[in-house]
């Protein structure tokens, strides 16, 4: 589980537990633009202040204060009108990074219906000389394919040799 998806879920216990709407408050959750802010921002009090018929700020408090044991992140901060600054413990980031190294899929599940794909990339036209484009284009395309058999699909590569057309048949000719 990623870092945002952890707290997304405990986010929505919080919000279960103080009878909020869980879709606002997970939805609420953001990666913080500034350090100072924490590592996540939340905004869901602001939102769901309305419904609830309570101040932003006795919202955040509730949210906040079934979030203060939780072993992945500190505390919640409350900051200004109701929002939720959140920081994750360096001790849990640690862990899930020793966890991560240790599984040779770094904890990436596999697709849960996995599919057929056919990847077509770079293309050259074997009557006009190759470029950049066409390097960035296999590029892009390889660890596309890499990606997706990483995540259990399987895919068909194919580096389409462009136009054979009346080049081709002017050199037959």
């Amino acid at each position: 589980m990623i870092l945002i998806e952890t707290l997304r879920a405990a986010l929505g216990r919080s919000a279960v537990q103080g009878g909020f709407d869980v879709a606002l408050v997970e939805a609420s959750v953001r990666q913080a633009g500034e350090a100072k802010h924490g590592d996540y921002q939340a905004n869901a009090a602001m939102s769901l202040a309305k419904s609830a018929g309570k101040p932003p700020r006795a919202v955040a408090e509730s949210l906040a204060g079934a979030l203060a044991e939780s072993e992945a992140f500190l505390p919640p901060e409350i900051a200004g009108p109701g929002f939720l600054n959140f920081r994750f413990r360096d001790d849990w980031l640690a862990s899930r990074l020793s966890e991560m190294a240790r599984d040779p899929r770094l904890l990436v599940a596999s697709s849960i219906s996995p599919r057929r794909l056919v990847i077509d990339f770079s293309s050259p036209n074997v009557a006009k000389p190759m470029h950049v484009g066409h390097l960035r284009s296999t590029i892009l395309g390889d660890a596309l394919a890499r990606l997706f058999r990483f995540l259990g699909h399987e895919v068909i590569t194919d580096n389409h040799l462009g136009d054979w057309g009346t080049q081709f048949g002017m050199l037959l000719y």
